[in-house]
């Protein structure tokens, strides 16, 4: 029959395989949660149909909160010590983003120089090569037939309605600076807010805050300019990176054309043209 000492030597050994056990099971609990919600960075042993996977998952985070897919945070958050496989592990989810969502990533033009301080500065580095400018934002490659707002409806998050009216809002302004050739002055950008009361349509928030927030999110750029002279410093606004890659000239003229309705001017299509840039139909027959 074990003494005492026999038998608490025995259960002290039992303890450590116990707890071994339990601690391994709850580190690959944590470490499948971590990795379902693409938090954690996975080591070089990761395959590459998880690393996908999880450029996936983060390319619709980014997304859905509207900020920049940027290719230091594909490394960080995603590809960890499988740096050297970027270009495979881009290209299998763009792959993915395609056939299942309908989507693929294309990156942000790099932000104009408005200023003539970030003019210089552009000169200066334009020995360095090309810019680029290192980030991403999903767009749609559904085929036009489906680009309906009873396919792509807005977010229920918040809300649909408030959604909707965020989208709509931010389209309008930067339809209006678009027309206007590419830029507007604050005080002409709030001469037509104030005309659609936005200071009392806006459900998301005060017309100062939203316009903060599509800053913040690339729709617009918002630009000033310091004077020595003048009393107030001038500010601008102009349409941002996301804002250039969401709505190319010819969904903005569809938008044009939508708000006027039947009641169209003859000559409303070559005016669109000729604001937008886009060429005449009259021009492609010349040319055929």
């Amino acid at each position: 029959m074990p003494t005492q000492t026999q038998r608490r030597r025995h259960n002290d050994d039992e303890e450590p395989r116990r707890r071994s056990r339990r601690q391994v099971e709850s580190d690959a609990e944590e470490s499948s949660s971590q990795d379902e919600d693409g938090d954690v960075s996975m080591g070089g042993g990761g395959d590459e149909a998880q690393l996908i996977k999880k450029l996936v998952r983060y390319a619709l985070a980014c997304e859905h909160a509207r900020i920049p897919i940027k290719r230091d945070g594909i490394r960080e958050k995603v590809l960890g010590s499988n740096s050297r496989s970027f270009k495979t592990i881009f290209d299998g989810a763009q792959l993915q983003l395609r056939q299942v969502f309908g989507m693929e990533m294309e990156e942000l033009p790099v932000r104009e120089k408005r200023t003539l301080k970030e003019k210089q500065k552009a000169t200066a580095r334009k020995a360095t090569g090309a810019a680029s400018s290192r980030q991403y934002v999903l767009v749609t490659t559904l085929p036009s037939q489906y680009k309906k707002p009873e396919i792509i409806a807005p977010t229920r998050a918040p809300s649909a309605s408030e959604e909707a009216a965020y989208v709509g809002f931010y389209t309008f302004v930067i339809v209006i600076i678009t027309a206007s050739g590419g830029e507007l002055s604050d005080m002409k950008l709030k001469r037509h807010l104030a005309r659609m009361n936005a200071g009392q349509n806006l459900p998301m928030g005060k017309t100062d805050e939203v316009l903060t927030k599509l800053v913040r999110q690339g729709y617009l750029d918002k630009v000033v300019e310091k004077s020595d002279h003048a009393e107030e410093d001038t500010v601008t606004w102009c349409v941002g990176s996301r804002g250039r890659i969401e709505f190319p000239p010819e969904s903005i003229k569809g938008f044009v054309k939508t708000v006027w309705g039947e009641d169209q001017p003859d000559d409303l299509d070559k005016k669109l043209n000729r604001s937008l840039g886009l060429q005449q139909p009259d021009e492609d027959a010349g040319g055929a």
